[in-house]
């Protein structure tokens, strides 16, 4: 009897704000993450409110409680990718230059490793126009912030061109997420990696 009592008080027991707010973030990656695959793979317009809702096993209404409409799903799909890739570049922001370059290499890499599936889709999901014409500003918007960012880094490790340096490393990273995403099998993406490490670090110390 004490057991269900017990069990009972534990069941009805009201949820926190911070439990709350969990379970929302979760619910929020879950729908994102099922309405990057299908704007991906169906398309951005081919793709509905309501499709997406039934491959989260939620209602549509519910959705609409996360998001005020696709478009606002889409911004929000975009505002991840953007917010990942400027963690990577400022994670390290307390460290020596040339340690943050180094980091900063490390890192991109082995997202690019760990997260392939999801950057496969979202490069399937930029080709589509009416998204790429979304990205423009947005990412016109990132690579401002990483060029000032980068050109500082080179800047304190002694470049003779720090913006040329800090354009070439972001190329660089352009060209080997779209070789690896595209076909990885037999890209030699850890020899790049050492690569990348020593044109922009290890050269530069001395």
């Amino acid at each position: 009897m004490f057991e269900r009592t017990f069990n009972h008080k534990i069941i009805m027991c009201p949820r926190t704000k911070d439990q709350f707010e969990e379970i929302r973030q979760k619910s929020r990656e879950n729908i994102e993450n099922i309405a990057l695959k299908l704007f991906a793979i169906k398309g951005y317009h081919a793709t509905s409110i309501s499709q997406i809702a039934t491959k989260a096993g939620i209602s549509r209404g519910l959705l609409y409680n996360y998001y005020k409409s696709k478009e606002h799903l889409l911004d929000s799909v975009i505002m991840k990718v953007y917010d990942e890739i400027m963690q990577i570049v400022q994670m390290s922001e307390n460290l020596p230059a040339e340690k943050q370059i180094e980091q900063m290499i490390v890192k991109t890499i082995d997202h690019l490793k760990k997260n392939i599936t999801f950057w496969k889709l979202y490069l399937f999901l930029v080709h589509q126009s009416e998204v790429h014409k979304k990205l423009t500003e947005l990412y016109e918007k990132m690579r401002d912030e990483y060029m000032n960012y980068v050109v500082k880094l080179f800047e304190e490790m002694g470049s003779k061109n720090p913006a040329m340096e800090a354009l070439m490393l972001g190329t660089m990273f352009d060209g080997i997420g779209l070789n690896y995403v595209t076909v990885p099998d037999g890209y030699p993406i850890d020899e790049m990696k050492s690569y990348l490490l020593e044109t922009f670090v290890n050269n530069k110390k001395g």
